[in-house]
């Protein structure tokens, strides 16, 4: 039983009041699970790594060159958001923009002023597999508070808004949740699926597993996991310097300024992303790149599967 016996219910007016005149918003997977008084997001990644953005501003004045730099805003933001997007950001985001170096302090300035509450999920979406790569749908791990719809309230843990225990009947509820999600839960992949996919680097499988997808770059923008951006100046005597996201099914993301491209070809760039997520990024750093949010397989136009990926490259190199 993930739950503790601690928790406590709240009716969602109470709830509202708590957050109050905080800046809130929720990611787009709560919002449709429960109604919100506040704007929604398509990932946490949005808030914490914005699509576009200005660094800082330069000037040529006086013969000399004038850099003013351009920090995020102080200001607390709550966030809600599913487990397996706390867990994006915990696991991928904050290894790379925060355990690494040198540290992103653009994002560093805004996951300290972030306050990750975690809302649970009940059941699993057709898209979801979040227990094939390490997670949980009941999991807060990494969030500040937990809530649960649940019945006609909130179940939560964390949240300091005076509540009532649960009744016995309502806890045979919450544990009929729990053995439900056990029961229809993805099994985890096998081990050693990073060096599986590693060893099958060569194989000529991709082809096939990569011929429908058009690389139109959509999952990997409501990924939120993917971190990847690109830096541009904007003006030349005056202007400044513009982040802005970046894709690795993009043709030219590899492009050279020698004109050479290590990736020109689509099955490249499809072996990329599979191989970076679920053999490269666990080799290094011990997690999947991946959260199975789902969310790349919900949107894809021509409904390519990153699911079906992987378990087709396994297949091959068992």
């Amino acid at each position: 039983m993930r739950l503790s016996d601690s928790g406590k219910l709240i009716p969602y007016e109470a709830l509202w009041e708590w957050v109050g005149s905080r800046k809130a918003f929720a990611t787009e997977i709560v919002a449709r699970r429960i109604e919100i008084p506040f704007p929604s997001l398509p990932t946490p990644k949005t808030l914490l790594l914005p699509q576009r953005e200005a660094l800082y501003r330069f000037s040529w004045r006086e013969r000399r060159w004038h850099v003013t730099p351009l920090p995020p805003p102080e200001e607390e933001v709550l966030l809600f958001a599913a487990p397996c997007e706390v867990r994006a950001v915990v696991d991928v985001l904050d290894e790379v923009f925060l355990r690494s170096s040198p540290e992103d302090s653009y994002y560093a300035e805004r996951r300290r002023n972030l306050i990750l509450g975690v809302v649970g999920c009940t059941f699993f979406e057709a898209t979801c597999f979040c227990t094939r790569v390490g997670g949980h749908p009941l999991s807060w791990e990494g969030g500040n508070f937990f809530l649960l719809p649940f019945l006609e309230g909130v179940y939560t843990e964390g949240v300091d808004v005076a509540g009532r225990s649960l009744t016995p009947l309502e806890k045979e509820e919450l544990k009929r949740i729990e053995e439900n999600l056990e029961r229809q839960a993805p099994p985890p992949l096998p081990p050693g699926t990073p060096e599986l996919l590693y060893g099958a680097f060569e194989k000529e499988l991709w082809e096939e597993v990569a011929w429908r997808c058009l690389n139109c770059g959509a999952c990997t923008f409501l990924c939120p996991t993917c971190f990847c951006f690109d830096l541009a100046l904007e003006g030349r005597l005056q202007g400044a310097m513009i982040r802005t996201w970046d894709s690795c099914m993009f043709p030219k993301f590899t492009l050279h300024a020698s004109s050479h491209n290590p990736r020109p070809h689509r099955t490249q760039r499809v072996r990329q992303r599979v191989l970076h997520k679920f053999s490269y990024f666990p080799l290094r750093k011990g997690k999947f790149g991946c959260v199975g949010c789902g969310r790349c397989v919900e949107i894809c136009p021509v409904n390519w599967d990153i699911r079906e990926a992987v378990e087709r490259m396994i297949s091959c190199a068992l």
